[in-house]
């Protein structure tokens, strides 16, 4: 009964369509196919509370917009003494909600391009896909943080328009807890891109002696020539993608940073 119980299943498992299998003596690799790397589950748990926080956000302050005055204080004196209005719309009573958006679309699809696959088998056992899942998962849990910070934001902003005197309670605690926690998830993902097993050095694969490139390689994550560390397949035209919208953030967003400032 054993016998022909361990046959049936073996005989499932080879008819799923989804899935590549190897049996040795029934002992069943499962190889994954598709076009993207499978989330572990606190990338998905942290994509879900995003969305959930953005959603809330939005809600919270679309129902509180009528009940807000239609000249919202901006800028306030030592004291709490406001000196500066401007008129209520909602461009800007969402703005907090602008900003998580703006965080889920360019943090999502740097997590989205670091779970992308270019050919469509994949072993998720494989270092280079634990790799990409760890990196993406660290990227989720970031954009988790910060979105909820807004979220936290819209809240004592319009507590702060309500009441028309400055302050928004807590403020300096949330946003050093957030700083705290991005460390924490940070050094949480340093620990997990352990150090890769180094591979066999092909010259044709290497440009300027660290770059590597190699189109048949469906690995974003390769080693090092050296081994001790994780570097990008510029082959693949996600790597390129990847670094054009880290780049993009990391000049664009400090810049807007800076003009929000000087108004």
């Amino acid at each position: 009964m054993a016998r022909r119980r361990r046959s049936h299943r073996c005989t499932l498992l080879r008819r799923l369509r989804s899935h590549r299998v190897v049996d040795r003596a029934c002992r069943i690799e499962i190889v994954r196919t598709g076009r993207y790397i499978r989330p572990t589950r606190l990338t998905r748990a942290a994509a879900t509370g995003s969305a959930l926080a953005i959603v809330i956000s939005a809600a919270f302050a679309l129902t509180r917009y009528r009940g807000l005055p239609d000249v919202l204080v901006v800028h306030f004196m030592r004291g709490g003494v406001p000196n500066g209005w401007q008129y209520k719309t909602y461009a800007r009573v969402l703005m907090p909600v602008f900003v998580q958006l703006a965080l889920a679309l360019t943090l999502g699809s740097i997590a989205a391009l670091l779970l992308s696959r270019s050919h469509g088998e994949h072993d998720r056992d494989a270092p280079d896909v634990k790799v990409a899942a760890a990196a993406a998962e660290a990227v989720a849990l970031l954009t988790f943080i910060w979105i909820a910070f807004q979220a936290y934001a819209t809240f004592a902003l319009i507590a702060m328009w309500q009441r028309e005197h400055a302050g928004l309670y807590a403020y300096n605690a949330v946003e050093l807890a957030g700083v705290i926690l991005t460390g924490v998830v940070a050094a949480r993902a340093y620990a997990q891109l352990r150090a890769p097993a180094p591979r066999p050095f092909v010259p044709e694969h290497w440009r300027f002696g660290q770059l590597y490139k190699n189109a048949d390689d469906p690995a974003l994550f390769v080693p090092t020539r050296a081994g001790d560390r994780w570097t990008l397949n510029f082959g693949r035209p996600v790597a390129v993608a990847l670094m054009g919208v880290i780049l993009i953030v990391g000049i664009v967003a400090p810049a807007l940073i800076l003009g929000l400032s000087l108004r």
